[in-house]
């Protein structure tokens, strides 16, 4: 990149694009709740403060360390555009980091300079484009798709949920089967307890408390197994 180059870079192209990515990240806040209050002001599917205390409790437990994690450790790749449209989009790992890695490969550019940055933001906003494309054409077929599907696949349906979670289950247990032997008991003992209305004192119904008390369990339970690992990195 020559002078002339570096000077747009700097003086345009990267005030221009922080200016428009704090536009529509705070944007986007908003427009995130929409079909929220669509469901409770056109359909009553306003969920009880118990409900949202809980969904709360067991979000920002899973996804909080991922806060400090994801702009480490992503950054370097996605860059201040990346990161602004990653942020927006979603699927930071799944498909934004894989595809900005993949057209770097492909220009021989190294992440982090300015040919990368740009690089990378337009191979993230074309797998944006791609993303919302397919989306579109999924949520407008989906029901035609449906209708054509059998009815026993549509009954077998009802199990994907359960098995996408099981599925995760396993994934977490291989990763760390020490402190899963600990936590996955745990899990059932707080459940059994949640049935028997020990927590029925709390406020909005303690629906929560099993969550909450199952990520206390599993912080404990995996600093004292890894004990070692943790005094030795201080």
């Amino acid at each position: 990149m020559n002078a002339e180059q570096q000077k747009v870079f700097d003086n345009d192209y990267m005030p221009y694009i922080i200016k428009w990515g704090k536009i529509t990240c705070w944007l986007s806040i908003p427009l995130i709740f929409i079909p929220a209050f669509a469901l409770a002001i056109f359909y009553g599917a306003a969920p009880s403060i118990g409900g949202i205390m809980t969904g709360l409790i067991a979000l920002v437990s899973a996804m909080v360390a991922w806060y400090v994690v994801d702009p480490i450790t992503l950054f370097p790749i996605l860059h201040v555009p990346g990161m602004y449209l990653t942020y927006i989009a979603g699927n930071s790992k799944e498909i934004r980091a894989p595809a900005a890695t993949s057209a770097l490969s492909s220009a021989d550019v190294q992440a982090g300079t300015p040919q990368g940055t740009v690089i990378s933001c337009i191979a993230i906003s074309t797998s944006i484009f791609i993303s919302i494309a397919v989306m579109t054409l999924v949520a407008i077929a989906g029901q035609f798709i449906l209708s054509l599907l059998p009815s026993a696949v549509i009954s077998s349906l009802n199990y994907l949920l359960p098995a996408l979670f099981g599925a995760m289950l396993v994934q977490r247990i291989m990763m760390d089967y020490k402190t899963s032997a600990i936590v996955i008991p745990a899990a059932f003992f707080f459940r059994w307890c949640t049935l028997q209305g020990f927590f029925s004192w709390l406020p909005w119904g303690g629906g929560y408390a099993q969550i909450l008390l199952c990520v206390i369990a599993g912080t404990i339970a995996a600093r004292k197994v890894h004990a070692k690992i943790i005094n030795q990195s201080k």
